[in-house]
């Protein structure tokens, strides 16, 4: 049978179309079960992680089966053959769950010797989990996992500070699989009781109208002024990559409809694509959410989830006002005008009522964590109020509360693949402990850096931005965090500020060249080469790639780290001259000047580096001069509108 009589193979398709719908349905159970074990009912600690991993790999297995993929398409024989692969995977996964239970109790009454069937059960569920892991997220995250396998094997014969002791079987699965150490480690519990919740409160914020409520709010704001749909871009696609935790799917879902709307007003498809891209990126770093990446970074960090979004609050905002300001330039150098007030957007009553959509729930999840709420419990009041809000304001939702079931099974999706690839990460985890290799790769840091703080955060950096590439947002973090961040530390960083600058450079790591992957989602909806769009991300995001130098070197910015009143004016006013002398540098136009001449633009771009050097010798000089370049460009401005008033 051929490729296209086998796609159109009605067995081929009903078979798919019926295991993809189980795939929903078993997200719809893991979300009740989320939910229901949040509000009512305390189980035991490893069965709610050892189930929530079941619960993803099962997802995964029907939601992405192997009868999907062309090679088994082209028979009947090979799908069924496809079909019965993916249920013996299913039935490992059951087996090694089965073992690891029975297990628990010999393992910690300190007389447990493994036997050759504990062994292949251990190495059963690993294989389920690593396959699971490709088909949901690609083969990026399980080379890093098989290579820590490797390494954790190969450790006698390796030089230098990848040489240790070397590990066998038992011992690796035993700390991989059977302990709390690895795949079924805390982590893996705090994402099932903390960021699952917050997966489904974003599905129901997208299903109650709350997503066409905020664009349309942002379109009002935005219209009247230069490049208003490239801002409105902005907005909702940060405000939805703050719940998705994915950027790649944050571009996919609402890059549809801004990227087109960005290129109707005339700016450049590579400029369009780029701007989505960084937009959703930045998301994954906005608070109160954050992608979930909050509550874990609290937890690793042992701080409050509210300390996490206080210090976030103004990179975010910097990363936001330096993608204002450049899209702004890129408008005046364009001569791409307001929309005319005539295709305006006008909110009606209606649009002020439903924008109550998505603000209650809001303030319901921060009221809850106000009050002392625990990240889980307020993420359930953040849902509750989610669905009642939608039913209260919202007609149509009314109309079809089936919508609720669908927000569920999406929310339950995305958790399940979340659940695998943090199952993939407990393997890294385990390997870690177990070799003691993040001490000696922060002690190495620190050596090669010879105490320089600077040197040791640009190897960092550019680990970060390595390590990252290929991975979405929260597996990216966790394996930097756990890799860099001792380094960090070691150098005298605070560890908030540390955990928080090895985030930013994993949600970078999506738009830097040679993956940059969300710049490959983007280029098929804005028509424009990956690699235009990444080059024109990186130049939208010069000052976010300083600022997290800026927050290091001043704490102050952090808002809850050695805050100090005149060190915070001084960083405050440096970074916005920076964003200014950086948007317009790039951008090649500042205010009322839509031509700077190639002179002027270096300059520019040279001041806005120079003023975040944390000497003052340097800084300060630069910082005047930088005031004296904005002071023109505004007396410039003025000396335009006068012109044009007097004509």
């Amino acid at each position: 049978m051929t490729d296209a009589n086998a796609q159109s193979s009605p067995f081929h398709e009903k078979l798919n179309d019926h295991s993809r719908q189980i795939g929903s349905w078993i997200g719809f159970a893991l979300s009740l079960a989320v939910i229901y074990t949040i509000a009512i009912s305390l189980l035991d600690e490893s069965l709610v992680r050892f189930f929530s991993i079941a619960a993803g790999v099962a997802i995964v297995l029907f939601t992405q089966p192997l009868s999907s993929q062309p090679f088994f398409k082209q028979s009947n024989l090979r799908v069924v053959a496809a079909c019965s692969l993916d249920t013996l995977l299913l039935a490992g996964m059951s087996f090694s769950g089965y073992w690891f239970f029975m297990l628990q109790d010999v393992i910690w009454s300190g007389l447990y010797s493994p036997s050759t069937p504990d062994l292949i059960a251990g190495l059963i569920g690993l294989a389920v989990v690593l396959e699971c892991t490709r088909r949901a997220w690609g083969i990026a995250l399980v080379i890093v996992a098989m290579a820590f396998i490797a390494f954790a094997f190969s450790g006698p014969h390796l030089p230098g500070i990848l040489h240790h002791y070397g590990v066998d079987l038992s011992e690796f699965l035993f700390t991989v699989w059977y302990s709390f150490d690895g795949v079924f480690g805390r982590l893996t519990g705090l994402v099932a009781s903390v960021v699952l919740i917050y997966l489904i409160f974003g599905a129901i914020l997208e299903n109650t109208g709350a997503g066409e409520s905020l664009i349309k709010m942002a379109s009002s704001l935005t219209s009247h002024v230069r490049g208003g749909s490239a801002h409105t871009a902005i907005v909702a696609s940060a405000v939805f990559g703050m719940m998705s935790g994915s950027v790649a799917a944050n571009i996919a879902s609402t890059g549809v409809f801004t990227i087109p709307m960005i290129k109707r007003q005339g700016f450049r498809p590579a400029f369009a694509g780029a701007v989505e891209a960084v937009a959703s990126s930045t998301g994954q770093i906005t608070p109160p959410i954050m992608a979930a990446a909050a509550f874990v970074m609290a937890d690793m960090v042992g701080v409050t989830y509210l300390t996490v979004i206080t210090a976030a609050l103004l990179p975010a905002t910097f990363k936001f006002l330096s993608l204002f300001a450049q899209v702004h330039a890129e408008a005046v150098r364009h001569d791409i005008k307001p929309e005319p007030v005539e295709n305006r957007v006008r909110l009606t009553k209606s649009d002020w009522t439903n924008s109550l959509l998505i603000f209650i729930p809001i303030v319901v999840l921060m009221g809850s964590f106000f009050a002392g709420s625990s990240p889980g419990f307020a993420g359930f009041c953040g849902v509750v109020s989610a669905i009642i809000a939608g039913f209260a304001l919202n007609p149509e939702f009314r109309r079809n509360p089936f919508k609720i079931i669908l927000a569920m099974r999406q929310g339950g999706l995305d958790g399940g693949r979340i659940m695998v690839s943090v199952a993939a990460i407990g393997i890294v985890l385990g390997v870690l402990n177990e070799t003691g290799f993040s001490i000696r790769f922060a002690s190495e840091i620190a050596g090669f850096s010879e105490g320089s703080v600077f040197l040791t955060l640009l190897m960092a950096m550019l680990g970060a931005l390595v390590l990252g590439m290929g991975l979405p947002t929260l597996p990216a973090y966790l394996i930097i965090a756990l890799m860099l961040t001792p380094a960090l530390v070691e150098a005298g960083i605070p560890m908030l500020a540390a955990h928080l600058f090895v985030l930013y450079y994993a949600v970078y790591s999506s738009i830097v060249p040679p993956v940059a992957y969300a710049c490959y989602v983007a280029a098929p909806i804005a028509g424009a080469h990956p690699l235009a769009i990444s080059l024109t991300s990186l130049r939208l995001s010069i000052i976010g790639l300083l600022v997290p130098f800026a927050f290091v070197f001043n704490t102050s910015l952090l808002l809850v780290l050695d805050f100090s009143f005149w060190q915070f004016c001084w960083a405050l006013s440096a970074m916005l001259i920076s964003i200014w002398l950086a948007a317009s540098g790039c951008g090649g136009a500042s205010i009322g000047n839509a031509s700077l001449n190639t002179g002027n633009r270096l300059l520019r771009v040279v001041l806005a580096v120079t003023i975040l050097v944390p000497y003052p010798v340097v800084a300060v000089p630069a910082a005047i001069a930088g005031l004296v370049l904005v002071t023109l460009d505004f007396h410039h401005r003025k000396s335009c509108a006068l012109t044009l008033s007097l004509k």
